[in-house]
């Protein structure tokens, strides 16, 4: 991990594009396959604690897609919970990926049908319940994380009828991959590692 001692003094750039990705340890990257079903592919992430104080992270991600580049992006939280606030929160991240999955889809969408639109928004409420004895619950119980619900709202100007604007909507809504993993259960696995050896 990198050494950061005084969060204070961070002025990394937030988000910022890298030439190429570090190897995991943990799984092989495959490119992406077309099958007649669709095209499956796959976001690999690497994400770490920078040392120090409070609870700033780096993570490195990028799709196993040509012609999709590398980033390095930079969490931290409130300081609620012992972070100091000097980048978006994870959730804050999973919102906007939503939110912005939704719009790639919408655009897309538009751009085929030949639509006339001049402006989509998309305003979401994504509401959590957080559970942390001590700091966001009173003591007592187990640590836990819960989510309430997804609330999304599009905001479209367009000269457009109410039936093609709703067709694209539901169309782009199914087509989002972010959004359709938290409206449906997906299968997920969880694999620790201490000192190289699997528990």
């Amino acid at each position: 991990m990198t050494s950061v001692t005084d969060t204070s003094t961070f002025d990394a750039t937030i988000v910022k594009r890298i030439d190429t990705m570090p190897a995991p340890v943990s799984f092989d990257i495959e490119p992406a396959k077309k099958s007649k079903e669709g095209l499956n592919l796959e976001l690999h992430t690497i994400a770490e604690l920078l040392q120090g104080p409070g609870l700033l992270k780096r993570c490195y991600v990028k799709p196993n897609i040509p012609s999709f580049g590398a980033f390095e992006m930079h969490s931290d939280e409130g300081t609620l919970i012992g972070g100091a606030d000097l980048a978006p929160a994870p959730l804050s991240y999973l919102a906007a990926g939503i939110a912005f999955c939704l719009l790639t889809h919408l655009k897309g969408y538009a751009d085929s049908q030949g639509l006339d639109i001049s402006s989509i928004r998309v305003e979401q409420k994504m509401k959590f319940q957080s559970r942390i004895p001590g700091m966001t619950a009173d003591m007592g119980g187990q640590m836990e994380g819960h989510s309430n619900g997804l609330e999304t709202f599009v905001l479209i100007e367009t000269q457009e009828s109410d039936a093609e604007i709703a067709r694209m909507s539901d169309i782009a809504e199914r087509a989002c991959m972010a959004a359709q993993t938290v409206v449906n259960a997906v299968p997920t696995s969880m694999i620790v590692t201490i000192n190289g050896r699997q528990i």
